[in-house]
Order: structure tokens, then C-alpha cells, then sequence
């Protein structure tokens, strides 16, 4: 069981890399049938479908034309008429001239006339083949549209189904091999030539082993034998065929022969697809182990075979592959791209198109070079690592050149920088700042690893959803839809009292019949497993004023009351019930209904809602409700707000999100009355009642946010400040901030232009805490020093310290206080007497710099003179003697004294 092995590793590998995917084209998805087992033929850029199997039908006899455009595809239903018999598992092909389309074999229930189903414009049903039936040859005139069945030619082989079937156009032969014959369900190993242009069968020379499940292609004048199951020595040895070792077939000389085949194996596999293209490689695609249903696994891997080298080989694929399916359709229609359609998987069928591109061996979801968002490759190309290396150069030359262009820029950003880190204090040794500038650094790199713990929590939080409840007097009904099934419908007599019909009322007897509606099941009819025979579908939908409500009083109602209408005497059929918020239904879209409510929902919702009817895997809000029973169910309509993918909402503030209509309901039935008809005319009935009288809302919020990230950040970055200026002490924070500090051009020249003109001094007085007061503390050769007067000692100083007060208000202080003083004495409150209050410093205290004694006007205020505690009368004098001492010391030397 090697073969097997290798196929489930295969398969597993897979599994874990890649994502399904298909042909984007909503049309397609509408109208497309979930079907797989079809046979089909190629006509020019066309895929002719036929038969089939489905989760309902057993087989089929619909038709479709699958054509490739140049933008697309188009999906038809083509018209046929005439005797046609359902199968699945049938082989076909369009004859050269291009008039006629076979289907032949398959496997159906061949033991009675099956009407046809899956295509209402077949009018006809060939009649039943016996039980040993020859080959079942079925001619569709593509002109007539008409149809022409024969299963009793003597001449023929029996029929078959798993087989495989190969088309030489040139010669209009028809090879048949292998397959399980439909009489003895056994698999066979003869091969047969049919000549299209006499109609008779040629046996031709058999291998040992019977085949079933494989594919055969014309290349080189040669049938080539891929995959398939070998039955060997009357089932002995049953296995997978090996894909290294293959089985060929000489059309010429009519004999068989192996082939060993080198390369890299593909996985072996059954009820796959071939596809030869037109560089006479076949490519295969799909399949499975051909193991029973529990142990049964499919394959989405593809391999090419080179029929010239003999050769297998992968390609490396782009895009989103198909999903993993056996029984599905394939082929070039035209010479680059790969159409791979339908197919089935355990019970699950498909109804997409896939599309790749040979050209680079891209799956494609349209013909504009989308590729989707899938890669079936892993690793680094060599193109992708050389433009890796000659991006690491360029990166690598243009900094070189920055360093050399903008050196002196760099050269003083590295300046400033210092600057700004490095300011020992006066006084203090060089290893308490360096100490300081170590923790600094240190205390920096855990506020980094903070920050960025919060902001990679922010960006990876997870959503919540907040349950919000407004008490309401009123709320809106849900739609409800009642599809009834097994219950026949005369649509000749309407009022016919054995047809389904749903009658609506509330509780206080209010009638909503005019909110019911029968849905058109031409349009779109549900798939439920059970198949117990007809459906048929009800709607109710209410307009926006109709609402239930919770108080009494003049109103509608407080619940709904929907009784049910049928065939009595059946007791098989079911109800199944589903229920939607107005704005989300679906079958307003599909059915075309237009009222007060307009949809919210997109073409895919309603795409991927008919594909989960039509294979009924629905389960959220949908019931099965038995005939004769009392059934009750409660709704909550709920208004969900989905949190949108959008950057934004990671910072917390005002989110993006969508509002979503939603409904919860839960479900209770009661266990069938047997006396249930004794007393009702109808099967059944349904209470709908509010679970609560509120409005409620589901709010999906991030759970970290970066505005709840600020509030940690500011408290550690407030807690390694205080652990800081614990450590080293307070150090003032400068008024100027980054822009101020890092201003470059003339931005900066704008702010020292503005510090000149409005903070402007004289050489003499200097810039306040960076020149010194006065020049002898910053020399040592104090012959240098010059006179200088009283008089311009003190206006110096009065210049310090008005440019001292001027940068105070400008950058530190908030001169409000001063103002609302200066305020104050302009305009004293009525009844105060200046005589009362004395000035704040006596007139004592002033001094007349000129004459050395006190001075004060009449009203004993002020009226000239400086503050003597500033400048008395004995410092200045001090000063002036210290002038002239300095200047007549032959030697220039000064007694301390004096200083």
C-alpha cells in the first residue's frame, strides 16, 4: 500500500498550505447547479455537461454549455427534447464535425422509467434498458436540440460506468477501456474500438488487470493509461496505479506496453482529470484513494507529464487553487488556460470554475492577471534573492553618498545631540554625569520595551462584544419563511384545501395574512437532504410599521400565531422553518421582492447563502417542525455592530464599524398529537413571541486600545522620571520644546531674529547666567579691567535685570499676578486713603546716588533714586575707590578688600 501512502501524505501536505479558492463571477455562482460525475465534450471554446449527480439526484439528464469568453464565461441550459435516460459517471465527446455531442455508459436506475430531474426541458425519458444492458449510447443533435438513445446493440460492449473513453478526431474512432460494469457491478479490463463512421465495435487486446477510475489520453499515436485502481488476479490484489510505471496503448499496432516514467512522482489517484495541452503534456488535476467513505481523502495537487521525455513534474503554482474534489470536469478550451469545473467530495458537490493559466501555471480569479490572495510555493526564488542582494547595494551606495553629501548636517545632528545629552552640572565629577546618563539610557530602553509591549498589544488585541440593552414599548418582527416539503401542489386549483399554505394572526386576533407571500420556486428552490418529494415556500414579511408590542392597549399584538396547511393524510412531509432580520434576507434578493427595506446584503452573502441551501448545511436560525404539532419559538433582534478592518479603530477613539441586523431565536416543539386532526384542519402551528421588549446591541470593541495604552505609558514614563530625579536630583526642564530645539534654516534663524530684537542688551551688560555680572570674575589680568563710573556699573545691571524679567514673563513666569497688582494700584476700591497706608519700602531707603543722603518728595513719596538694598551709598563708594585703586597700582595688583 505504498501508492496509498504516499497519496495521504501528499494530501496532507497540502492541506496545510493552501486556501480554496475560485473563478470570481457572480453570475456564474447564481446559476451554476452543485453537481459532479457529469460527462462532458469540447466544442470549439465550449464544454458540453451532461447528467450528473447531485445531493438529491441519484442521476440526471441535464444539459449545459460551459463557453469561454474572453473576459469570462458564460453558463447556458440548452434545450433538448426527444429520449434521454438520467446517469452519472458517463464519458462524452463532440464528433469532429462538430454536429453531435455522445453521452455514453453511465450508471442509472436502469430497473424503470426515471422522469428526467435537474432539467425541466427534456420532455422525453428513453425507455428503460434491461438488466443486461449493452453500452448506453445517447446522441444529442446539436442543431435539432433532440436526443436518440440505444442500450441494445449486440454489437457492443456491456455497459459500464468508472471507465475511461478516448476521441481520436483524425480517425473518428472511440476507444472504451476498463470501468465497472453496470449489470454485474464488477470491474472489467477489455478494451473496445467503436468506429464513429459505421457504428460497429472492435474488441481489441486486454492487460491482465481491470481498471476502473482511471484516465486515458491520446498522445503520439499512443493511449496513455494514468491512475485508476488495477484489479488483479479476480481481486487479490486490489491497489492504486503507480504513477512511475504506466500502461500504454499503440493505436497503430494495437499492442500494450509499460512505461517507466522519471521526475518527481505525483501522488497516485482515482476519479481524476486529465488534460492533454498543446505542448503534448497531460496534466492532471484532482482525485482521490478510491477508499470507502470513512477512509475515502481527495487531492487538489497538480502534475504535468511530459510525453516526449517521459517525464513527471510540479509546477510551481500562484494563486488560490480549487478545493480538494474527485468527479470533477476539465479542459483547455482554448490553448493556454485549464477549465476545471464541478466535481463532488464525500457528499459535498461543487459549482465553481477554476481557471490556470499554463503560461505560468497561475490560478486564476479572472482573466485581467488576478491571482487572488493563495501560493502554492514556499521558499525564496533566485530572482527574489538577487534583487534581495542588489537592494542591499543601492541601500548600501546611497548612504555612502548621504555620508558624503550631508557630512557636515550629520556632523552637527551628532552635535546637538551631545549637547543636549552631556550637561554636567558645576562642581560635580565627570562619573556622576556619566552615571546619570547611564541609567538615563537605561530607564529609556524599558520605556521603549514598555511602549512597544502596549502598542504590539493594542495592534494584537482581540474584539469583545458588549451586550447593550434600551427598554422598548415596540420592536419589529423578524422574516420567516416556511418551505414545505413533500406536500404536492396543484397549481391548476390554488384554493385546492390540500395545497401548503401558512395563515398569520396575532394574539389579540390582528390578521397579518397580506404580510404572507408564496415564494416562486422556478426562481430558486431550496435543497433538503431528506428528499421527501415536493417544496414549496411561504414568506412572511412585514412592512416597518407593523411592530409587536409588550403593554395592552391599542396595538398589534405581543406575538405571532402562523398555522399551517396541508395534505392530512400525510404524515412524512416536514416544515422547515428559517428565520432572517428584514435587511438580511436573502430571498428578498433571490425571489426579487421590493418593498419598504431596502437589503444590506452583498452578492457573495447571497451567493454563499444559495450554496448552503443547495447543499442544506444551514443551521443558524432554521427548525424542522413535524406535522400535527403545537411549536414555539422566541426572537431577540439584535443590531450588531462589527468593528470594520480599519486602522483607526486600534486607536479607541470614534471606531468604524456596521451596524449588521442579526436575530437570535430559540426553538421548542411539542411531540406529535395522535389525535391532532380529530380537532385541527391543519398540520401544525407556530408561536413567535419577543424574548424581551428592548432594542439590543452588540458592540464589538478592541480590547487594548492605544488610547488606554496612554494612560500606562504616562504612568511608567512618570514613575523612571521620579526614580531619576530621586537618583541624581532635579534638573530644570527648558521652555523650549523640539520644534524650538531642533528648528533647522529659517525657521531657526526666525527664533534667534525674535530673541534679538525683543531681548536685545549692550556688550557691556551681557546675557544673564552667561556672562558674568561683571568682568573681573572671568579674568585674570585685571589691568585689563578699565574704568568704569558708578552710574554705568548700575545701568548695566539694571539692563541684566530687565532682560532677566523680560525672558522670566516670556518662558517661566505667568505675569497675571503682576498685572492684576499693577491693576490694583491704578484703580484703588471707593473709600481708600493712601495717607492710611505707608509705602512698601520707606523713603528711608532710597538714596540720592548724586549727594549720598536719603530723599523724599513732599507727600513723602519717591522721588528719584535707586533701592539701597540693591546699590547703597557705601558699596558705591566702595566701588569707586576700588576703580581708582586698580588704576593707579603701578604693579596692578588688587587687595582682597578691595574686591
Amino acid at each position: 500500500m505504498k501508492p496509498l501512502a504516499s497519496f495521504l501524505l501528499a494530501t496532507m501536505a497540502l492541506t496545510s498550505s493552501m486556501v480554496q479558492g475560485y473563478y470570481n463571477s457572480a453570475t456564474l455562482m447564481r446559476t451554476v447547479p452543485f453537481q459532479g460525475g457529469m460527462a462532458q465534450g469540447i466544442l470549439n471554446n465550449s464544454m458540453i455537461l451532461f447528467g450528473g449527480e447531485n445531493s438529491t439526484d441519484y442521476g440526471t439528464s441535464s444539459l449545459y454549455r460551459l463557453t469561454q469568453t474572453s473576459n469570462g464565461y458564460t453558463w447556458t441550459t440548452l434545450p433538448q427534447s426527444g429520449n434521454v435516460q438520467p446517469v452519472k459517471y458517463a464519458q462524452g465527446f463532440v464528433t469532429a464535425s462538430g454536429n453531435q455531442f455522445l453521452a455514453i455508459g453511465g450508471l442509472g436506475n436502469f430497473t424503470q422509467n426515471t422522469a428526467s430531474s435537474g432539467n425541466t426541458t427534456a420532455n422525453a425519458t428513453a425507455p428503460a434498458p434491461t438488466a443486461n444492458m449493452t453500452l448506453l449510447w445517447q446522441t444529442y443533435d446539436i442543431q435539432k436540440q433532440t436526443w436518440t438513445t440505444s442500450a441494445t446493440n449486440p454489437s457492443f460492449p456491456e455497459n459500464r460506468y468508472y471507465f475511461s473513453l478516448a476521441y481520436d478526431s483524425a480517425k473518428n474512432n472511440v476507444y472504451i477501456f476498463g470501468g465497472f460494469s453496470s449489470n454485474t457491478h464488477e470491474p472489467l479490463n477489455d478494451l473496445w474500438v467503436i468506429s464513429g463512421a459505421t457504428g460497429t465495435a472492435t474488441k481489441l487486446p486486454s492487460p491482465a488487470c481491470a481498471m476502473y477510475g482511471h484516465t486515458a489520453s491520446l498522445a503520439n499515436g499512443k493511449m496513455v493509461i494514468l491512475g485508476g485502481v488495477s484489479f488483479c488476479n479476480n481481486g487479490a490484489n486490489v491497489d492504486l496505479n503507480s504513477m512511475d510505471k504506466i500502461n500504454l496503448f499503440d493505436t497503430a499496432s494495437n499492442q500494450w506496453s509499460t512505461q517507466q516514467i522519471g521526475g518527481n512522482i505525483p501522488s497516485t489517484r482515482a476519479y481524476h482529470n486529465a488534460v492533454s495541452d498543446s505542448k503534448g503534456n497531460i496534466i492532471i488535476l484532482g482525485g482521490s484513494n478510491a477508499q470507502p467513505g470513512r477512509f475515502r481523502q481527495y487531492t487538489r495537487s497538480m502534475a504535468t507529464l511530459d510525453t516526449t521525455a517521459w517525464t513527471w513534474s510540479f509546477p510551481q503554482t500562484q494563486g488560490i487553487p480549487p478545493s480538494f474534489r474527485a468527479f470533477a470536469n476539465a479542459a483547455m478550451l482554448d490553448n493556454t488556460h485549464v477549465t476545471f469545473a464541478m466535481g463532488e467530495a464525500l457528499g459535498t458537490y461543487y459549482n465553481d470554475i477554476n481557471v490556470l493559466d499554463t503560461s505560468d501555471y497561475t490560478w486564476l480569479q479572472s482573466f485581467d492577471g488576478t491571482t487572488g490572495s493563495g501560493n502554492s510555493t514556499s521558499g525564496l526564488s533566485t530572482g527574489v534573492i538577487v534583487g534581495v542582494a542588489i537592494a542591499c547595494v543601492a541601500l548600501l551606495v546611497i548612504a555612502l553618498f548621504c555620508l558624503w553629501k550631508f557630512g557636515r548636517y550629520i556632523k552637527f545632528l551628532v552635535t546637538r545631540i551631545h549637547h543636549d545629552i552631556w550637561r554636567p552640572r558645576s562642581g560635580e565629577p565627570i562619573w556622576a554625569e556619566t552615571t546619570r546618563i547611564g541609567f538615563q539610557v537605561f530607564f529609556l530602553f524599558i520605556f521603549t520595551m514598555f511602549l512597544v509591549f502596549v502598542i504590539r498589544q493594542a495592534i494584537d488585541s482581540p474584539n469583545v462584544v458588549q451586550q447593550i440593552e434600551y427598554a422598548a414599548a415596540q420592536v419589529d418582527t423578524p422574516d420567516v419563511r416556511f418551505c414545505f416539503e413533500g406536500y404536492p401542489m396543484d397549481l391548476a386549483n390554488p384554493y385546492n384545501e390540500n395545497n401548503p399554505g401558512v395563515a398569520c394572526q396575532t394574539d389579540i386576533g390582528y390578521s397579518c395574512n397580506a404580510f404572507m407571500m408564496q415564494l416562486n420556486m422556478s426562481v430558486f428552490t431550496p435543497t433538503f437532504t431528506s428528499n421527501l418529494g415536493n417544496v414549496q415556500c411561504f414568506l412572511y414579511r412585514a412592512p416597518n410599521w407593523f411592530q409587536l408590542t409588550g403593554t395592552s392597549g391599542q396595538n398589534n399584538g405581543s406575538r405571532l400565531i402562523f398555522t399551517m396547511y396541508g395534505d392530512q393524510s400525510l404524515t412524512s412531509g416536514r416544515v422547515h422553518v428559517a428565520t432572517y432580520p428584514k435587511a438580511m434576507d436573502p430571498n428578498q434578493v433571490v425571489y426579487g421582492i421590493q418593498d419598504d427595506t431596502a437589503t444590506l446584503l452583498s452578492t457573495d452573502n447571497v451567493l454563499s447563502w444559495q450554496n448552503n441551501e443547495r447543499n442544506d448545511v444551514q443551521t443558524t436560525n432554521v427548525f424542522e417542525i413535524q406535522p400535527f404539532t403545537f411549536s414555539a419559538m422566541s426572537y431577540q433582534l439584535v443590531d450588531h455592530r462589527y468593528l470594520q478592518p480599519d486602522g483607526w479603530n486600534y486607536v479607541g477613539f470614534l471606531p468604524i464599524a456596521n451596524s449588521t441586523p442579526e436575530v437570535n431565536t430559540n426553538f421548542r416543539q411539542e411531540y406529535p398529537s395522535p389525535t391532532y386532526t380529530v380537532t385541527h384542519p391543519d398540520i401544525g402551528l407556530l408561536a413567535v413571541s419577543v424574548d424581551k421588549f428592548v432594542v439590543n446591541v452588540a458592540r464589538e470593541v478592541k480590547m487594548y486600545t492605544l488610547l488606554n495604552a496612554l494612560g500606562f505609558v504616562g504612568g511608567i514614563f512618570g514613575l523612571l522620571i521620579a526614580v531619576q530625579t530621586w537618583l541624581f536630583g532635579m534638573r530644570p526642564r527648558s521652555p523650549w520644546g523640539v520644534i524650538h530645539r531642533w528648528s533647522m534654516g529659517d525657521m531657526k534663524r526666525s527664533l534667534l531674529r525674535g530673541l534679538h530684537d525683543n531681548f536685545k542688551t549692550t556688550e557691556t551688560s551681557g546675557i544673564p547666567l552667561v556672562h558674568p555680572v561683571h568682568k573681573r570674575f572671568s579674568m585674570t589680568n585685571y589691568a585689563n579691567l578699565g574704568a568704569e563710573s558708578e552710574q554705568q556699573r548700575i545701568s548695566r545691571v539694571e539692563e541684566r535685570m530687565q532682560v532677566m524679567e523680560l525672558l522670566f514673563k516670556a518662558y517661566y513666569v505667568d505675569d497675571e499676578v503682576f498685572r492684576s497688582l499693577d491693576n490694583a494700584n491704578k484703580t484703588a476700591p471707593p473709600g481708600y486713603e493712601y495717607g492710611n497706608h505707608g509705602p512698601m519700602f520707606p523713603s528711608n531707603e532710597k538714596v540720592d546716588l548724586q549727594h549720598g543722603s536719603a530723599i523724599t518728595t513732599s507727600r513723602g513719596s519717591p522721588a528719584g533714586g535707586r533701592f539701597s538694598h540693591m546699590f547703597n551709598h557705601r558699596n558705591s563708594i566702595n566701588s569707586e575707590n576700588s576703580q581708582q585703586q586698580l588704576t593707579e597700582d603701578p604693579h596692578n595688583n588688587v587687595r582682597l578688600n578691595n574686591m
